[in-house]
């Protein structure tokens, strides 16, 4: 789709609209409807776009899915429960990225409220069983280990720990780190935490990155200097102190006086705008 023609149909949209558009016998349609409906948050568009999750028509040459990847990812960003036996199904689909797509979208659903949390409590046995590979050290991914490791961290899913600890030992730096965050969700011990906190001092600068929003999002406190002085762009570090920040006020709203770690992460945002 070229740029005109997006533009257009972003001017051209409505809710009603782009869910009859999941249906169009044009698949550039039918994707760019799936990608709007999340990006917009349209909440009535949940059906439609767990339908989305078993089409057939839009396929790659390499046999992908690309629309039931967009469809998981919008689903993710609805934060409904009601998608997450869809997205359980879709963790046994032959398309890796629609397998790394449904385990990202469990995870921010479990995120979005208790409820929904609960609700996603039944993925993990099957994100479990997605980690049982005999081959840790390989740079041939198999499942989409980051994905699934940090939606068991989010589930506290404490009977996959045996699973999940081997792969603080994998090859690949990026599966150790989502290891370290998901062990940090299982057991609250800070030795993994402190792992991340090592991470930012990696030499490839797109790891700091993505170790920062894993700080950020775990909401570890001791990490906030190390955050403030990591070696990367302003935009990340001020994107990870504000999610430890707002992870925490909700426990300090009825203080009047803020603790003084908070104070001292607004100090360290002040410093970096």
């Amino acid at each position: 789709m070229s740029e005109d023609q997006s533009q257009q149909s972003a001017v051209a949209l409505t809710p009603e609209s782009a869910i009859a558009s999941l249906r169009s016998p044009d698949l550039s349609q039918r994707y760019y409807a799936a990608w709007w409906l999340g990006k917009m948050r349209v909440r009535e568009a949940v059906d439609a776009l767990i339908v989305a999750l078993e089409d057939n028509d839009d396929r790659t040459d390499l046999g992908g899915y690309p629309l039931r990847r967009i469809a998981a990812r919008a689903l993710g960003k609805l934060g409904n429960p009601s998608a997450i036996p869809a997205l359980l199904k879709s963790l046994s689909c032959e398309d890796f990225y629609v397998r790394e797509a449904a385990a990202q979208a469990i995870e921010a659903i479990a995120a979005s409220s208790p409820e929904s949390f609960n609700a996603a409590q039944v993925c993990t046995a099957t994100l479990t069983r997605l980690l049982q590979s005999k081959v840790i050290d390989s740079v041939k991914l198999e499942q989409p280990y980051e994905a699934i490791l940090e939606a068991l961290g989010r589930l506290k899913a404490v009977s996959s720990q045996t699973a999940v600890e081997p792969y603080l030992q994998h090859r690949l730096p990026r599966i150790r780190f989502a290891a370290a965050r998901a062990m940090y969700g299982l057991t609250g011990a800070s030795e993994y935490a402190e792992l991340l906190v090592k991470g930012l001092e990696d030499p490839d600068i797109n790891l700091r990155q993505a170790v920062l929003t894993d700080l950020g999002e775990i909401g570890y406190l001791p990490a906030v200097e190390a955050i403030a002085q990591c070696q990367t762009e302003n935009s990340f570090k001020l994107f990870a102190l504000k999610s430890i920040l707002d992870m925490h006020l909700p426990k300090a709203q009825f203080d009047l006086s803020l603790t003084e770690p908070l104070q001292q992460v607004m100090l360290y945002m002040d410093d970096l705008l």
